[in-house]
């Protein structure tokens, strides 16, 4: 079923966090095909961040993990910190399509 990995972005400023989500929108789509499932992106604060990805396996995940910390330390976005949460995925329910 895959695994899934939280993320909690706290920035330094909401400025810092607008950034972040500009150049994101550039970013995360260049992740296609490296085993990511799907990502959702949530508003917590003005100056943070909730990040939701499922990935096919771990080491998919750790790919756009090393990924993604190459792009931040390019753009030098600044954080107070990062927590991430992370697990295999027991089930899943898809409601849109049991609409269909």
């Amino acid at each position: 079923m895959g695994i899934f990995r939280n993320f909690v972005i706290n920035f330094k400023s909401k400025d810092d966090c607008e950034n972040y989500l500009i150049r994101s929108k550039d970013f995360y789509p260049s992740l296609k095909g490296m085993g990511m499932q799907n990502m959702t992106v949530c508003r917590l604060t003005e100056d943070s961040l909730l990040m939701f990805a499922v990935f096919n396996t771990d080491k998919d995940a750790l790919a756009v993990i090393e990924k993604t910390s190459e792009w931040r330390k390019i753009n030098r976005f600044e954080f107070l910190d990062i927590i991430v949460l992370d697990g295999k995925i027991e089930t899943h329910y898809d409601f849109t399509e049991l609409e269909k």
